[in-house]
C-alpha cells in the first residue's frame, strides 16, 4: 500500500516539472527583456548633443535665422509669382532652440513647455527629421515626415515613430505633441500672415543636416 500510494505522488511531481521549467524560463526571458529595454531606453541617439544656452555665437545665429525666415515669409510677391524656397540647417535650428526659445518662453509665460524637459535638439536626415527632448533624464525622440499635398494644397507634417533612447515605442505623436497638441495628428503646413495672405509649404527636400522647403504665398486660404 505504501509503495502504491507513493507512485502517483512521483508521477504528479514529474508532471509538474515541465511546467515549472517553462515558468522559470519565461520569468528569465521577461527579466532579460526588461534589462535590455532599460539599457536601450537609457542610450541616447548617437547625434544627441544639445547646445547650452550660452554657446558662443548661438544667439546671433538664432536671431539671424528668425530674421531670415520672417523676411522671406512676409516678402511682397507679385501675382502668380513662382514658388520660392528657404534652406534651413539643423545647426541653426538647434542654436535657436538653445538660445532664442528660452527668451520667448521667458517673455510669454503662456507658451507651453512640458514639465521635466531640460533640453531639445533637432536632427535632419534624408527622408525625415527628428525632434528629441531630455525628459527627466531620458532622451525621447519623434521622427517626422513631410508628405507633399495634392495640387494646390499644403504639405503635411506627420509623426512616423517615437523612441525613448534607442528603444522604439508603438505610438507616434510623441515629443512634438508635448509642445504643440496639434502635432498629435497630421498637420497641414501653412500659416496666415497679418496682411491676410497665407504661406504654405508645398514640398521639402531633406538631406543630412539641412532641409529645403518649397513654399508658395497666396492671397488667402492656403488649404
Amino acid at each position: 500500500m505504501t509503495s502504491g500510494a507513493g507512485a502517483p505522488e512521483g508521477v504528479a511531481t514529474a508532471r509538474r516539472a515541465p511546467w515549472q521549467r517553462r515558468a522559470m524560463l519565461a520569468t528569465l526571458a521577461a527579466v532579460a527583456f526588461a534589462a535590455v529595454a532599460a539599457a536601450l531606453a537609457r542610450r541616447p541617439p548617437s547625434w544627441w548633443a544639445p547646445l547650452p544656452r550660452d554657446a558662443p555665437g548661438a544667439l546671433d545665429t538664432a536671431r539671424a535665422l528668425e530674421q531670415g525666415i520672417a523676411g522671406e515669409t512676409t516678402r511682397v510677391r507679385g501675382p502668380g509669382e513662382a514658388a520660392w524656397s528657404v534652406r534651413v540647417r539643423a545647426a541653426d535650428l538647434n542654436a535657436w532652440l538653445a538660445a532664442r526659445l528660452p527668451q520667448w518662453l521667458e517673455f510669454d509665460r503662456s507658451l507651453p513647455w512640458p514639465e521635466g524637459v531640460k533640453a531639445v535638439q533637432v536632427a535632419i536626415e534624408p527622408g525625415g527629421a527628428v525632434l528629441a527632448a531630455d525628459w527627466n533624464g531620458f532622451v525621447v525622440s519623434t521622427r517626422w515626415r513631410i508628405d507633399p499635398g495634392a495640387e494646390g494644397a499644403p504639405a503635411t507634417l506627420r509623426a512616423v515613430g517615437t523612441s525613448v533612447g534607442s528603444l522604439p515605442l508603438p505610438f507616434g505623436g510623441g515629443v512634438g505633441a508635448w509642445f504643440v497638441p496639434e502635432l498629435a495628428r497630421p498637420l497641414p503646413l501653412f500659416a496666415p500672415l497679418g496682411d491676410g495672405r497665407t504661406v504654405s509649404v508645398v514640398g521639402a527636400e531633406l538631406a543630412d543636416g539641412e532641409a529645403i522647403l518649397d513654399c508658395v504665398t497666396s492671397a488667402g486660404g492656403g488649404r
